[in-house]
């Protein structure tokens, strides 16, 4: 066994994971500053700070630990090979991006909203109870914008970083890492349009036949590789973007703006200044074939981490599955943590099931082409990594460096 140092106890205060939720567990905010795409890309609350520790007002329906005779594990217990403490870094706040992570969350999850984390003790999908803490550490405000690598690449004590395949080839050099599991199946990058201002703009190329301006995340790998390609005009791009629809509603849909297909087409909507539907352009529509959910691992470690990440992914790609179909219960559990890491939380229970919705119709969540869960096409993104680190101009990493499904478990799929 592979010993933190800690002991396997949650810190912080416990949030009920079973419960009854209020009619609005967290209202749609009337003010703008604050939402985000939870796409790292800004902050959701108007100063950066996280919000002081506090209980959400919840009414718990028990806080025992799920009944279950558990079953025999065929694999074996994770504690016989992985640390005590399983750390996994994200990029931003709790969101249908890293549900797969929450559900694999036991009773009485502890949230410490001075560092923004959450965990308890690791309880599979089946109901087995593990004896072992998965650690759950938010990004962006929490962390000062780092990147989930960089803090991978600093801090031994994480197993785990979120990350895309975009990211992880630009910063292979300074903190390489190989992506292990992937909690969706393709990119949640899209462009926003308002349909009423442009009703014949709905795909890449008339975005860019009509020449409006693109609002984007400064530095993005997205909007280069839109206008390295061609299917943007450089001219069109603007820089700036802080992750929150704002300049959009503000704008009156006369700009478009990136976004995330799990947030976005139901955050926008919902918001009493816009009150109306948008189109959200699917950015794999021009070739952009990144991988947006990687969790990955120091690559000088694979092979100290093999026999916990031979245990560890399956159980996550089991996860994937289980909140896809069923994300209720575990967007409960986010909603209150969100709401306990900022007074600005934006996305209620009933917005972030509509975002697991529409994810599973568009293929966000999904098996891919050969109905395995959480893996990697390689054939798919071996030419788009080589096309890429042409227009970010950097060294190209082979895909077999970047990715791995050595991990994966090829029974594992949404089918059942």
């Amino acid at each position: 066994m592979q010993d933190s140092g800690k002991r396997a106890t949650p810190r912080g205060r416990a949030v009920p994971r079973r419960w009854r939720l209020p009619a609005i567990a967290v209202a749609v905010g009337v003010a703008l500053a604050g939402c985000s795409s939870d796409d790292g890309a800004g902050p959701e609350t108007t100063s950066g700070t996280a919000a002081a520790t506090t209980t959400t007002d919840v009414t718990p329906e028990s806080t025992a630990a799920p009944t279950t005779t558990q079953p025999p594990v065929e694999d074996g217990p994770l504690i016989e090979v992985c640390p005590e403490r399983i750390a996994i870094q994200t990029t931003m706040l709790p969101g249908p991006d890293v549900g797969p992570l929450f559900a694999l969350l036991g009773p009485d999850p502890q949230v410490d909203s001075a560092t923004a984390t959450v965990s308890s003790q690791l309880v599979r999908v089946d109901g087995t109870a593990e004896d072992v803490v998965l650690e759950l550490r938010s990004g962006g405000p929490a962390v000062g914008f780092a990147t989930a690598l960089e803090l991978l690449a600093a801090d031994p004590e994480i197993l785990l970083a979120q990350t895309s395949t975009a990211t992880a080839l630009r910063h292979d050099s300074a903190a390489p890492s190989l992506g292990v599991v992937s909690l969706t199946d393709r990119s949640r990058d899209v462009l926003i349009v308002d349909p009423a201002t442009y009703p014949d703009v709905d795909t890449i190329d008339s975005v860019r036949d009509a020449g409006i301006a693109v609002h984007h995340r400064t530095d993005d790998p997205f909007t280069a590789y839109l206008a390295g390609t061609g299917a943007l005009d450089p001219t069109q791009l603007v820089a700036g973007f802080d992750g929150e629809p704002a300049a959009f509603v503000q704008s009156g849909g006369t700009i478009i703006q990136q976004g995330d297909a799990l947030v976005d087409p139901v955050l926008i909507p919902s918001l009493p200044q816009w009150g109306r539907p948008i189109v959200a352009i699917d950015g794999t529509e021009s070739g952009w074939a990144a991988y947006d959910d990687v969790l990955a691992v120091r690559r000088t470690e694979v092979d100290e981490s093999a026999d916990c990440l031979e245990r560890l992914v399956p159980v996550i790609q089991q996860a994937i599955t289980a909140y896809a179909s069923d994300p209720n219960e575990t967007n409960g559990l986010m909603t209150i943590t969100r709401a306990q890491f900022t007074p600005l939380a934006r996305l209620t229970v009933e917005l972030m099931d509509a975002g697991v919705a529409e994810g599973v119709a568009s293929g966000v969540f999904g098996d891919g082409a050969d109905s395995t869960t959480g893996n990697f096409d390689t054939d798919r993104l071996e030419p788009f990594l080589t096309e890429l680190s042409e227009i970010l101009e950097v060294d190209p990493v082979a895909v077999d460096e970047l990715v791995t499904n050595d991990f994966i478990d090829p029974s594992i799929t949404s089918a059942g």
